[in-house]
């Protein structure tokens, strides 16, 4: 049996997909899975020993038909039994539909949430509220296959000469430190107490801390001696090794968060406009909130505070995250 899985984007959402991949592989063990991806976040799902191959699309290319047609052409020869579309948007149903027919495969796409009310929720009609958890959501696209949702024990891989060289560059065996993740798709979701958060963790306590994310997260944390500010300068890959060995890690509704999870360490995350449903928590995460009756209000967060207040981040203390690292760390 061959099977192609469709999801272009973005870090979380390709990582989210490992659950479908894991049951797919437990009722066809013989399967052979290939991945359509976006290059661009390639890193969240290779190297997984459940996919046999990858298919990189240059999103650069996403109106160019010939590149599409040719893409399509390309995918047809693989004859495949089943494409699983788990991003179901124009891009990945155009392309997931015309091979499908072309080399008689089963088409297959997740249910979303309805379109009128992603459009309510825009327009600020209703607030936005998740139906089920995007695991649960991608698990409808195999439901004719007999899958059903099961748990969200997701997976991220690296290779073990990355895991070496990050271990022997940063001492990570010998380091007592706490990861933060200060950044996020959009900029409302972004919790904006790191930098006190580091700086009232190395003053009280004896572990250093690591900051992750991307080079547009670099001036959110001041780099002292004991805080080492790596946002920029490690891969998505990297980044995960740098989570494994951490103690413990703060987040927000972001990429890191989700690796963390695979990594199976201790993570406080952090939600404000988006709504925490769309996640399951296990005994290792703990969810942070400010409580307030406006939130949640978008489906992924927005350029700024629809009211304008931003109390969803800013009434969240850092002194009250700082006591539940203190509470949780070595319990």
């Amino acid at each position: 049996m061959r099977i192609l899985i469709i999801r272009f984007s973005s870090f979380g959402d390709i990582i989210l997909t490992t659950p479908v991949i894991n049951e797919l592989i437990n009722k066809y063990p013989d399967a052979e899975i290939d991945y359509l991806v976006y290059k661009k976040f390639s890193d969240a799902i290779t190297l997984n020993p459940k996919i046999k191959r990858y298919y990189y699309f240059d999103k650069k290319m996403n109106r160019n038909r010939k590149y599409i047609s040719d893409m399509i052409e390309h995918l047809k020869m693989e004859n495949y039994d089943y494409v699983i579309d788990l991003h179901s948007k124009f891009l990945s149903q155009y392309i997931g539909k015309k091979m499908s027919k072309k080399c008689n495969a089963m088409y297959l796409k997740y249910s979303k949430r309805k379109w009128w009310k992603s459009v309510l929720v825009k327009m600020r009609i209703i607030r936005y509220k998740a139906d089920r958890s995007i695991v649960e959501s991608y698990f409808t696209a195999v439901k004719k296959l007999g899958i059903n949702y099961v748990d969200e024990e997701i997976d991220f891989y690296f290779s073990d000469e990355t895991e070496a060289q990050m271990v022997e560059k940063y001492n990570l065996k010998n380091r007592k430190y706490i990861v933060l993740a200060p950044g996020a798709s959009k900029v409302t979701k972004e919790w904006i107490y790191y930098e006190e958060l580091a700086n009232k963790i190395t003053a009280e306590t004896d572990y250093d801390v690591v900051v992750i994310g991307g080079k547009e997260d670099y001036l959110k944390v001041k780099e002292t001696q004991r805080i080492q500010n790596l946002a920029g300068k490690l891969n998505f890959k990297e980044s995960g090794v740098m989570l494994k060995y951490a103690k413990f890690a703060v987040t927000n509704d972001s990429g890191p968060f989700h690796i963390a999870r695979a990594m199976k360490i201790k993570t406080i995350v952090i939600f404000g406009p988006t709504d925490p449903k769309m996640f399951t928590y296990n005994e290792r995460t703990y969810l942070l909130t400010s409580g307030q009756d406006c939130s949640p209000c978008s489906l992924h967060g927005d350029k700024k505070c629809p009211k304008g207040h931003f109390k969803c981040m800013k009434e969240l203390t850092h002194e009250k995250v700082y006591d539940t690292i203190i509470d949780k760390i070595d319990n």
